[in-house]
């Protein structure tokens, strides 16, 4: 008992330490977790796709945690102040400028990892940014705006985290159908 009370002082000192940890945490089970759903939710999967899981997992915690934990960081610098008027425009900045970086090294590092080429993750990005973006655009400006207005600094990564839980389940739906075309193009076709 008293060796399981060290490990947890140790943990919390870390997390306490290197705020960035919270969202890696964080992230490391949400990614996978709404992957996981997605594949279940997808009526042509026989059995779910463990190394895709994995793919997930790492792209949330090690690479999408870090980038937001910075953004989040950043937000506070461009626009000092924690009024409901000062949430509202990070919010908004969001979506013209981490939003689009965010999606790019969505389908960019996930395309990657399963092998694809430069070429057809570019394509992807090409095809898929626009309907996700808009999309997003309907609803991370309301969840940003409570997140920079009431949500404490140091869990702000985590809070975004349980609304990414749902927003990544569409991620990965969005990764697993093919959009034709352009952006003017429903994107519900599967491959």
């Amino acid at each position: 008992m008293h060796r399981q009370l060290s490990i947890m002082n140790k943990i919390r000192y870390i997390i306490e330490k290197y705020p960035v940890t919270r969202g890696i945490l964080t992230y490391s089970v949400l990614f996978p977790a709404s992957n996981t759903t997605q594949q279940l939710m997808d009526r042509k999967k026989e059995k779910l796709n463990g190394w895709e899981t994995l793919r997930f997992g790492i792209f949330g915690a090690l690479i999408l945690a870090p980038s937001l934990y910075c953004w989040v960081r950043l937000a506070n610098v461009i626009v000092k102040g924690s009024t409901l008027k000062h949430a509202v425009i990070k919010a908004y900045i969001e979506q013209f400028t981490w939003a689009p970086i965010a999606y790019t090294e969505f389908y960019i590092c996930i395309n990657l990892m399963e092998g694809k080429t430069l070429n057809d993750c570019l394509q992807e990005c090409r095809t898929k940014i626009p309907p996700t973006w808009k999309i997003g655009f309907c609803v991370w400006p309301v969840i940003q705006t409570v997140n920079f207005w009431v949500i404490p600094l140091k869990h702000r990564v985590s809070f975004v985290g349980f609304f990414s839980y749902i927003w990544n389940t569409f991620l990965s739906y969005m990764h697993h159908y093919k959009v034709e075309g352009s952006e003017s193009s429903s994107f519900g076709e599967t491959q």
